[in-house]
């Protein structure tokens, strides 16, 4: 059976702890399995027995990555067989070099999480770029915290898609709950009369739209999409959209929303298009609810984008 490895990257004091005694205590994550946390650096937050056991976790400490190799990670297995293994990470080493490790056969690096405190980043990225380069560029996850109302968001964003576009990002308060993007943080101008949507922002723009319906009834978009026609639409209906990660690399599948057009009978499955829409509210059964349908203004069709995977933050 395969084991899940998780790494949490991230500087000293940047939350790494507080983050991994939150997902063990988290009852739709934690029901129970057996953890081992390899721990390459001690913060102020520590890892108490009470909190060890209560979470069946099993924790060994190193002070240097060179304490560690495959003959001991195998030992590691054999004396604790964990159900799942969890690594927290020197924020200041390359975690190449951990990665480079040969692991145990059935261990398997299933996610990288970094945090990131808010309130110090544009001092780290303006001054220590190269380790901030370590902490975003590999990971799937990317956890702002100490968040606050003066917190820009839409920086913080610019910044880590430049570095990494595919990286999830969670902005968290200092609270711990999860602070959504506002409209006016936004990478696109909703009071626009015409809302151009980047290639970048296609997902951000479709899972809002998706959740929010009403708030675009009557907005103008321009977007970029493939499209796709199905049996099922009627002759004045197709689909644009693009492809979206779902779990893996190889489990892909495209997102995106009906199109009402006089030109749909024209349309190649498989089609690029820069799409200039009205957008409307209409009710769909199959999601019973409320969801944003396209009615074609203009459309030109174009090459394929290059980078036709979207993200959704």
């Amino acid at each position: 059976m395969a084991i899940p490895v998780y790494i949490f990257c991230g500087f000293l004091e940047s939350g790494k702890t507080t983050l991994i005694q939150t997902t063990l205590r988290d009852e739709g994550f934690n029901e129970g399995e057996k953890t081992l946390l390899l721990v390459f650096e001690e913060g102020i937050e520590e890892y108490d027995d009470k909190f060890l056991k209560e979470t069946y976790t099993n924790v060994e400490y190193f002070d240097d990555l060179s304490q560690l190799n495959t003959d001991i990670l195998r030992e590691l297995d054999n004396k604790y067989t964990p159900d799942r293994v969890m690594v927290e990470f020197n924020g200041t080493w390359n975690i190449d070099d951990f990665l480079d490790i040969e692991l145990p056969l059935d261990w398997i690096v299933v996610q990288i999480l970094s945090t990131i405190d808010a309130s110090t980043f544009t001092n780290y990225i303006n001054n220590m770029r190269t380790f901030m380069f370590n902490v975003i560029n590999p990971a799937d996850v990317i956890v702002f915290n100490r968040c606050d109302e003066n917190t820009k968001k839409a920086y913080l964003r610019t910044n880590v898609k430049s570095i990494n576009k595919g990286a999830q990002i969670i902005y968290e308060l200092k609270d711990g709950t999860i602070s959504p993007m506002t409209d006016e943080e936004m990478p696109f101008d909703l009071s626009a009369d015409v809302i151009e949507i980047n290639d970048d922002d296609y997902g951000l723009w479709y899972m809002d739209a998706l959740d929010n319906a009403r708030k675009y009834d009557g907005k103008t978009v321009v977007i970029q999409g493939r499209v796709m026609r199905r049996r099922e639409d009627p002759d004045d209906i197709y689909v644009i959209g693009r492809n979206a990660m779902v779990c893996c690399a190889e489990d892909t599948q495209l997102i995106g929303y009906m199109v009402k057009s006089k030109h749909a009978e024209q349309m190649v499955d498989g089609d690029w298009l820069q799409l200039k829409a009205k957008m409307h509210v209409v009710y769909d059964e199959e999601y019973h609810g409320e969801v944003p349908m396209l009615e074609e203004i203009s459309y030109k069709r174009i090459p394929p984008l290059k980078e036709e995977l979207v993200y959704f933050s």
